[in-house]
């Protein structure tokens, strides 16, 4: 629990900071519009997502499971050439993706601008984090994502506030960040010969990247629609979000460990989906006290709170469960059926999030993978796998495991 809370905690900083980084601006600045950034950008998260599966943990399982030295540092270094095109795009088309929204783009242009390019940061940033991920080294990982978000909420508000200019205030907090990051590259730097074999990482987090592909198609056009439904909608949707949003980022410390310890053939499969449970419940019952403190500070309908919370917590207990089976299914089983499985559930999520003509429909659609999900993978986990000595074992492969230990005592 001690590991799960020490990942989880970092990357509720990583994902806190951000949100409430847009809403003490809106404060400072006297424009209840500039907290309306943090769902503007929302969909380019999951930009930072694909990079994360591709080139951060997908080259460290890959480093892992076909001892290629060569795969980590390759990683970083063809994620920080693509990121760099990648996050371009959004910046150089800025107003187009605001009109996109129905949104005023000479009003929030440098917000965005801004508020993407610290997602490119925070990507590079991310790939030194795997690294150190896999290295075993969670405190230290855990220590820069803490001073780095720190630096990111201090420097920003104290200079929005000290400042006129918000233009120089924010280009000077990222100019910080970036320093930042450049200073970890040199540190963790190691010779590497370029190679093209990234394609590879596919292999081990096939699923998780083509998750991350239609949440950003989901998220731009689903949040379209309750952006098209009004303020009411609009206000409930970013207070859901500040009290889940964090949250669901600490629940990935539970498939950090397990990517981890499963890479390396040490998962306890018993006492983690345990732990992963309890983590579950303590965190969930966190977003519930957020949300009921906020709600005493903030004129928001009680009834449209409640309906999207609801939707997330119910999200949250089903995923963890999914989460795990799915990623030992990637590594150990079959990349393949994980991909088809995750695959054709998110395409039905994508389908029901851009055609039901609902301020709810990212909501709908989210419920709907999550139980398509949970049925699946409990369908999988009862009729492949049995639990051996605390570990999840492929049915097919058991009979082998004990011809070897029989072979060992002779």
């Amino acid at each position: 629990m001690k590991r799960l809370f020490g990942i989880g905690s970092s990357l509720f900083i990583y994902s806190i900071i951000p949100i409430l980084s847009w809403v003490v601006l809106s404060f400072i600045l006297d424009d209840s519009r500039i907290a309306n950034v943090f769902s503007i950008c929302y969909a380019i998260q999951f930009v930072w997502s694909i990079f994360k599966c591709l080139f951060g943990s997908g080259a460290n399982i890959r480093k892992e499971k076909e001892h290629d030295n060569n795969a980590t540092w390759n990683g970083i270094f063809w994620g920080t050439i693509f990121a760099i095109i990648v996050f371009s795009i959004p910046i150089i088309f800025v107003d187009k993706y605001i009109n996109f929204f129905g949104q005023d783009a000479e009003f929030y242009r440098i917000y965005v601008i801004y508020g993407i390019t610290q997602l490119f940061v925070q990507t590079l940033l991310q790939f030194i984090i795997e690294k150190l991920y896999f290295e075993d080294k969670e405190k230290l990982a855990n220590i820069h994502v803490f001073v780095f978000n720190i630096l990111n909420f201090l420097i920003l508000i104290i200079l929005c506030a000290c400042i006129k200019n918000t233009f120089i205030a924010l280009i000077a907090t990222l100019a910080v960040l970036l320093i930042y990051v450049i200073c970890l590259y040199v540190w963790q730097f190691q010779k590497f010969k370029i190679d093209f074999k990234f394609f590879k990482n596919i292999k081990y987090e096939s699923a998780n990247l083509f998750n991350a592909l239609f949440m950003l198609i989901i998220y731009l056009f689903g949040y379209r629609n309750a952006f098209s439904a009004g303020e009411e909608y609009l206000l409930a949707l970013n207070i859901v979000a500040l009290c889940t949003d964090a949250q669901w980022d600490m629940l990935t410390a539970y498939d950090i460990v397990a990517k981890v310890d499963i890479s390396k053939n040490r998962y306890n499969y018993a006492s983690e989906i345990k732990k992963a449970y309890i983590f579950t419940i303590i965190v969930g019952l966190s977003s519930v006290i957020m949300s009921l403190i906020l709600v005493s500070f903030i004129n928001v309908s009680a009834k449209l709170l409640i309906t999207y919370l609801s939707f997330q917590i119910i999200g949250m207990f089903l995923d963890t469960y999914t989460s795990i089976l799915s990623i030992y299914t990637q590594i150990e089983y079959s990349p393949i059926i994980n991909t088809v499985l995750n695959l054709s559930t998110m395409i039905i999520r994508t389908i029901l999030s851009l055609l039901i003509l609902s301020p709810y429909c990212t909501d709908i659609g989210q419920i709907s993978q999550s139980v398509m999900l949970f049925i699946s993978f409990s369908v999988i986990r009862f009729s492949k796998y049995k639990v051996v000595e605390n570990k999840l074992i492929v049915k097919e492969n058991l009979h082998g495991k004990i011809q070897t230990k029989n072979q060992d005592k002779n």
